[in-house]
């Protein structure tokens, strides 16, 4: 497959897969055993897709406790980000989310014997910083809505970022070519650990009803359940590409397109979709954040 149709492939599976977790968000129920649930289940639809397309092959002891680690963290970092999305706005979470490049291009630098940061980087840095005030609540709003949010993208990007430097890890040494092996190991661990995280809240609320859906109708379950099922074929979709071309395409090219893509995507799919109404302190913010990914993934390097 050509390298550049992986490029678009897996922009179009980035934004599916965070459309469907937008519209799962808003459909269900917001406790966070049935936000676990939902990355239990695309993660376990992941790892079938994944052993379908390809196989497992073989799998170093490298692989396999990389693996394990990225599955864990991979785990939290999802449900941090569909309960930023479920309180949040999705356009400005994954804005936030997006500047784990800065976490990239830092690690690249101080672990990776890659250039140190440029003067555009520098100015990317302080427009992300920017992006980030703007996106603040006016007084009168809910300050504690608007905080929960703020720490949930927070962790989100920083853990997205530890995914980078992972990914980064693996595609650099010499087990690079276990793809399959690594993902659906980490996929595995990510549903296992998801699953007793919803297990655990279960148990403490002692609700049975956690777990179920707003609508009663029994079409609107199964819509949502297969949303979540083409929510895991985008995730397994997603990481095998975005694996792949990060360390097929130079990083000059390949994360300044993928992540401005997706976060021009998804704050488009947003506003039209979903109907979230930004004010004009939040567009300049929208728009100071995507010259800011811009910046600091140094396109002109």
């Amino acid at each position: 497959m050509h390298i550049y149709l992986q490029l678009v492939l897996t922009l179009i599976a980035g934004l599916a897969f965070n459309l469907n977790r937008k519209y799962f968000t808003v459909r269900s129920r917001k406790g966070l055993a049935g936000r676990a649930v939902f990355s239990a289940i695309c993660a376990m639809v992941a790892a079938v897709v994944l052993l379908v397309w390809g196989g497992f092959g073989h799998a170093s002891t490298f692989t396999l406790l990389l693996g394990i680690l990225f599955g864990t963290v991979t785990a939290i970092q999802s449900i941090a980000n569909i309960s930023a999305v479920s309180c949040g706005p999705m356009s400005y979470t994954t804005i936030i989310t997006s500047f784990s490049v800065l976490i990239s291009a830092l690690s690249g630098m101080l672990f990776f014997g890659e250039d140190k940061l440029e003067i555009i980087q520098i100015i990317g840095v302080v427009l992300m910083l920017t992006s980030i005030a703007l996106s603040a609540k006016g007084k009168g709003e809910d300050e504690k809505v608007n905080f929960k949010w703020l720490i949930l993208a927070f962790t989100a990007f920083l853990l997205t970022g530890a995914i980078g430097i992972m990914q980064k890890i693996h595609q650099t040494s010499e087990y690079k070519s276990e793809i399959n092996a690594f993902l659906i190991i980490a996929f595995v661990v990510s549903a296992l650990i998801s699953t007793a995280f919803a297990l655990i809240k279960l148990k403490k609320t002692q609700n049975a009803d956690t777990l179920a859906y707003n609508a009663e109708e029994k079409k609107t379950k199964y819509i949502l359940f297969a949303i979540v099922i083409v929510g895991g074929i985008c995730t397994a979709a997603n990481n095998k590409f975005n694996l792949f071309l990060s360390g097929a395409l130079p990083t000059a090219i390949f994360f300044p397109v993928y992540n401005v893509g997706i976060l021009i995507l998804t704050t488009l799919s947003a506003i039209v979709i979903f109907k979230e109404r930004l004010s004009l302190k939040q567009w300049i913010g929208v728009v100071i954040g995507i010259i800011s990914v811009i910046c600091i993934r140094n396109p002109f390097a």
